[in-house]
């Protein structure tokens, strides 16, 4: 039976310690697989809210972040948070100036970066990171900034609405580093950010599992960030251990060709974070439609930068095939691509329950016809 923590917080009203051993316990339970890994080196792990820990990074997307650093260098963490960031950075070697503005949580990061045995690698800082950089002259060889995206009237995904709003003060940070690593959200519209702050060159970064999308970034190099001719250069990563997809932005030029789905072949559905950052193109691949971002083959491929489904049929988008559906697929997993029905309505229009193991896609083929191709599970692939 699961915890009701709110009714333990009420049970013990007005007893400081009680509450502080609920919120530890509620903690651990949200982030107990995100935070695996750092629970597991630092049981005295101390949590200053609910909502640092459920918005803090994951295990995973900070080893992400401490692979784009070549090599141990000072990194200045400007929005610190729960420290994820700046445990990973500094466990690869970095030396981490990690800046904190809430009081509570740059008190649990100074406690945890004991806990951690990290006094000699990670300096906590409490206060506002943009005025401590305006009043100090230190430089550092990255700078590493996770804008917050959320207030009180809700969520935002331009820099210019974020806290601190990076399209004012990008000239203060390539001005103090040789490195500007930035965290965005996956709502982000890549080109849209780029020419917001200005920035002609950089790496762009997406990251996500192989269910979504969680965050782009933008990896800037302060003597080239207004060139040019050094574009930019684009790579996907999926959280797994799978192996990341890379395009230079410019290439994408190179449009796909186009199959007929055929049971025997199939069915590739690329990682979201590749879809994030090709925009649904993956070079050597047949698609099924210009907008249908799923692509064909008529034998398995094991370096596709998705997941692959074994195609058991294609039945045509017609009332006969819809009124005899549910007599072959009772129950089954729906997806609706590029298709005039979404996932609900599609299955409530086949009258059929959703779950097991087989899918079905709503399509739009090339030709313009509509089509329901049944899979088989799905594989990922490039490990």
């Amino acid at each position: 039976m699961a915890t009701d923590f709110n009714r333990l917080r009420l049970k013990h009203h007005g007893d400081a310690q009680k509450l502080h051993e609920i919120l530890q316990m509620e903690c651990r339970h949200k982030c107990g697989k995100k935070l695996a890994s750092t629970l597991g080196l630092c049981p005295g792990f101390e949590f200053p809210s609910v909502a640092l820990a459920e918005m803090s990074t994951s295990d995973d997307v900070a080893s992400l972040h401490a692979d784009i650093i070549d090599e141990p260098c000072s990194i200045l963490d400007m929005t610190a948070g729960l420290g994820i960031d700046s445990f990973h950075f500094a466990r690869k070697g970095c030396r981490v100036t990690a800046v904190e503005i809430s009081h509570d949580a740059a008190e649990a990061l100074s406690h945890n970066v004991r806990a951690m045995g990290l006094d000699d690698m990670v300096t906590v800082i409490e206060g506002d990171s943009v005025k401590w950089l305006e009043e100090n002259d230190a430089e550092f060889d990255t700078i590493f900034i996770d804008p917050a995206r959320r207030d009180s009237s809700g969520r935002h995904f331009s820099f210019s609405q974020c806290a601190p709003d990076l399209t004012l003060i990008m000239p203060l940070l390539l001005s103090r580093c040789s490195r500007l690593i930035v965290k965005a959200s996956p709502m982000l519209d890549i080109s849209s950010a780029l020419k917001e702050l200005g920035v002609k060159s950089c790496d762009v970064i997406t990251i996500g599992t192989t269910k979504e999308c969680k965050e782009i970034v933008l990896d800037i190099c302060a003597d080239t960030v207004h060139d040019d001719a050094t574009g930019v250069r684009i790579s996907c990563h999926t959280v797994g251990g799978y192996a990341p997809y890379f395009i230079s932005k410019g290439n994408d030029g190179c449009q796909p060709g186009y199959m007929k789905p055929e049971p025997g072949g199939f069915l590739m559905q690329p990682f979201p974070a590749v879809m994030k950052g090709t925009g649904g193109i993956v070079n050597g691949y047949s698609k099924l439609h210009p907008f249908t971002h799923l692509y064909y083959s008529d034998t398995f491929s094991d370096s596709f930068p998705g997941t692959s489904f074994p195609i058991i049929e294609v039945v045509p988008f017609n009332k006969a095939s819809v009124k005899s559906f549910r007599n072959d697929y009772p129950k089954i997993n729906v997806a609706s691509r590029n298709f005039p029905l979404s996932a609900p309505e599609l299955a409530k229009k086949l009258r059929i329950a959703e779950g097991g193991e087989e899918m079905v896609f709503g399509v739009t083929l090339d030709d313009g016809s509509r089509a329901l191709i049944v899979t088989g599970p799905g594989v990922n692939h490039v490990r």
